[in-house]
């Protein structure tokens, strides 16, 4: 349906379409999620597999997909063995302040407990059975989450890599030929807007590692190196990343210094930096990168994560990213994509 303009008018059809398939992806988010973040690993190391020195015989397009997933192999422990090593570093920094760290704990923990607020599991005891085993038990469910996701993202991402020369050749026979043709060009130009998207993405990272090294060296913070690096690899991760890469150091400086004031000031340049980075500067330059609106990052981010968690706070922008760059190759869906890019005279 269209107006006298020759514009579209939303359907009311495509709302209770878009809430439906909203619901379907929450509740299908073991599977969904894992399958997402397989299709945006593939579309990264997608020239690397298909780099013409792979070509010819299938020794060759073995080797291509054993060089693909290792390549994400290497990325990924790369990220995780940078955040290990900041962990690792305040950790045994912290057995330098060991008794001021043990007063800190046990004042902040009354002084919650003087207002109604309980401090796991008490100020008093912090070390119960009770709690210890809850811990635990939340630990070793979240380390078999984790290790689902990990296992069922591998998993897609070879099978996909296996199966995507194929599906390219039976797409026009379950589609048509017009169709198939404007699925697999949205496809090539996805991939070239996700490659950019992470070098944007790196470079928002390093920024923010950067910034964060040198305030810390200003402030006087112990293992500068370590909460930069922290900031760094957490920045990866949006939103939920800004926090985690906070509130650490201020901790940390609640232990060093004596005052009050020094920790204050930790806070106020630590979440300064955090949200003039992740909030202002990193959806410009992802908006004007990938010609999305900084609204439609912002919300992408948010609306993802309440779906998927952390795995859809990571994919928000690429999934966002995605159904843009499809809905602009097909003339009914193009009101989508009209959406979520900025408008340019």
């Amino acid at each position: 349906m269209y107006d006298h303009h020759g514009s579209p008018i939303l359907n009311p059809l495509w709302v209770i379409a878009i809430i439906l398939i909203a619901a379907a992806l929450y509740w299908l988010r073991v599977l969904a999620a894992p399958m997402a973040f397989s299709l945006f690993l593939m579309a990264l190391v997608w020239p690397v597999y298909q780099h013409r020195a792979f070509q010819g015989r299938r020794a060759l397009r073995g080797l291509a997909l054993i060089v693909s997933v290792l390549l994400v192999w290497i990325a990924t422990a790369a990220v995780l063995l940078l955040i290990g090593y900041g962990v690792r570093t305040v950790a045994d920094g912290l057995s330098l302040y060991g008794d001021r760290a043990q007063d800190t704990y046990r004042a902040i923990g009354l002084w919650l407990e003087g207002r109604g607020i309980g401090l796991w599991p008490t100020a008093s005891d912090p070390f119960s059975l009770n709690g210890l085993i809850h811990l635990i038990h939340e630990a070793v469910l979240r380390i078999n989450a984790i290790m689902g996701f990990v296992a069922l993202t591998l998993i897609f991402l070879i099978l996909g890599l296996l199966e995507a020369s194929a599906f390219q050749h039976r797409l026009p026979y379950a589609l048509g030929a017009d169709a198939a043709d404007r699925l697999l060009r949205s496809f090539h130009i996805l991939g070239w807007k996700f490659r950019r998207y992470m070098l944007v993405r790196t470079a928002v990272s390093v920024l923010t590692g950067l910034l964060t090294w040198l305030f810390a060296l200003m402030a006087g913070l112990d293992f500068a190196i370590a909460w930069g690096i922290l900031a760094f690899a957490l920045n990866y991760i949006p939103f939920v990343g800004s926090i985690l890469a906070v509130f650490p150091p201020v901790l940390f400086a609640i232990v060093q210094f004596e005052s009050w004031q020094t920790p204050a000031l930790v806070l106020l340049g630590m979440t300064l930096i955090q949200f003039s980075i992740g909030n202002l500067l990193d959806p410009r330059l992802e908006g004007r990168a990938l010609a999305v609106s900084p609204f439609a990052v912002v919300f992408s981010i948010f609306f993802w994560g309440m779906l998927w968690g952390i795995p859809g706070a990571f994919m928000g922008v690429p999934l966002t990213i995605a159904i843009a760059t499809v809905c602009n190759h097909f003339h009914d869906a193009c009101w989508i994509t009209r959406l979520l890019t900025p408008h340019t005279n």
